[in-house]
């Protein structure tokens, strides 16, 4: 795939063609992002406590590194073969952007002395935009766009515990830093994942070859296994098992995708529409009146596991409905 040889031994041929695999990924993805927001918010909060939803919340920690890699992949492959004009991809991550910046705007309280602070809110889109945004970056080096992106990752996951003290005192850019200053995601370490995406596609082509498993061996290999790491305040853990679980992941949806493909059309309408449907199921949750007030205080942590799955259900099937209007609107205009 690359044409610089000393980041990719393996000669991996180059390809812009869209990986149905992917979509499939990233709509799973979706599945479990819907699930973790419906748990987190409606479950009885005394089965919260327990054991297993402790272990099971590890696995929902694997949703939002998912979506970072898929990025990084997505931005690789699409670039494999020439590089792309940074415009049109800017225009959409600036779109991006702003759309999680007014979705922590507190519209109906704007002049609270708080309600600022909240409108600086950094969550997972701020950090999926930053994240491509650097990749465009990384771009522009041309063959030594691999080695940029590399070094790229190296910084934001090994400064993740030095950042937890920068302070700037301007709150727009500090809550960028860490999640000391509220903020439920920071660039340090997540962009990490989008990067490692990126770097991925430059082993493996997406295809069920000897390629695959030596990522899925690699995977592992994260996953399980602790390395030695230089940095300080020892290995990021955090980083490195997700990503691997994520790379083991990738490969297994990668190879059973074909086979699956004609009961799977629903998911991967989901990954195409992975932003519609993230921002309508938060809003069905967060901020749409049903009947004087969002689902989220309708209802709380009250409900037993049987419950919480049906509202999930219905919660995935209406931004889902939506997803396929989206999606049909937009064909009707190409």
């Amino acid at each position: 795939m690359l044409k610089i040889h000393f980041i990719n031994p393996l000669h991996v041929a180059p390809s812009t063609k869209r990986l149905l695999w992917l979509d499939l990924f990233r709509g799973l993805a979706v599945l479990g992002m819907v699930w973790t927001h419906a748990a987190n918010t409606f479950l009885d909060a005394g089965l919260q406590t327990t054991a297993w939803f402790h272990e099971l919340s590890y696995y929902h920690g694997l949703i939002a590194p998912a979506f970072f890699w898929i990025a990084g992949y997505v931005r690789a492959h699409v670039t494999a073969a020439a590089p792309k004009p940074a415009l049109p991809a800017l225009k959409r991550l600036l779109l991006v952007l702003l759309i999680a910046y007014l979705m922590y705007v507190p519209w109906n309280d704007l002049l609270h002395a708080q309600a600022w602070r909240a409108a600086c809110t950094v969550n997972v889109l701020h950090c999926l935009a930053i994240s491509g945004m650097l990749m465009l970056v990384a771009e522009r080096f041309g063959h030594w766009r691999h080695a940029v992106v590399a070094v790229l990752m190296v910084l934001f996951v090994g400064l993740q515990k030095s950042a937890e003290s920068w302070h700037t005192g301007l709150l727009f850019i500090d809550q960028y830093f860490n999640r000391n200053q509220g903020s439920l995601f920071a660039l340090f370490p997540w962009v990490g994942f989008g990067l490692a995406g990126f770097l991925t596609r430059g082993l493996w082509s997406g295809r069920a070859d000897r390629h695959a498993a030596l990522v899925l061996v690699l995977g592992a290999l994260l996953a399980f296994a602790q390395p030695y790491s230089p940095w300080p305040g020892g290995p990021p853990e955090f980083f490195l098992e997700r990503l691997g679980w994520v790379m083991m992941a990738a490969v297994l949806v990668a190879c059973v995708a074909d086979r699956l493909s004609a009961a799977t059309g629903w998911l991967r309408l989901a990954g195409r529409e992975s932003l519609l449907l993230y921002v309508v199921h938060l809003l069905l949750i967060h901020a749409l009146p049903l009947p004087r007030q969002p689902l989220q205080f309708l209802i709380g942590a009250t409900q037993p596991l049987w419950v919480v799955g049906a509202i999930f259900v219905g919660l995935f099937a209406a931004s889902l409905a939506l997803g396929w209007v989206n999606e049909n609107r937009k064909a009707k205009y190409k």
